[in-house]
């Protein structure tokens, strides 16, 4: 049996050439996405996906009764907003000097970029 064709990518190496990272983060303060979104469209992002998503304490507490013991040691909301971003290192770099400076440390979602070696699909 033959081999799949390889699928094509747009970039190449141990970092994209055009300096493009994958931007992740978890918001779990609710009441802070607002301004984050705000933010980052005066940044200049303007394409980003956003998930809803669970945290491991309510599966644990709704899922796994077994373990009903432990709901009163994890929080009652645990739940997040998981947005994802394909973006350049500079613009990154503002998000992340907007998340330091202006967003509390309490309120503040985690945030991580890693490198892009292969893309296809990503319209420039």
């Amino acid at each position: 049996m033959s081999e799949p064709p390889a699928v094509a990518a747009e970039s190449g190496g141990a970092r994209s050439p055009d300096g493009r990272v994958l931007l992740i983060m978890i918001a779990s303060d609710h009441a802070m996405f607002d301004d984050l979104i705000t933010a980052l469209l005066d940044i200049g992002l303007t394409g980003a996906t956003v998930i809803e998503s669970r945290g491991m304490g309510s599966i644990i507490r709704e899922e796994m009764p077994i373990f009903a013991g432990l709901a009163a040691l994890i929080p009652e909301h645990t739940g997040s907003r998981v947005l994802m971003s394909v973006t350049t290192r500079e613009q990154a770099g503002r998000v992340f000097q907007f998340l330091e400076t202006e967003i509390k440390a309490a309120s503040r979602p985690i945030a991580i970029t890693a490198p892009i070696e292969r893309s296809i699909g990503l319209l420039r």
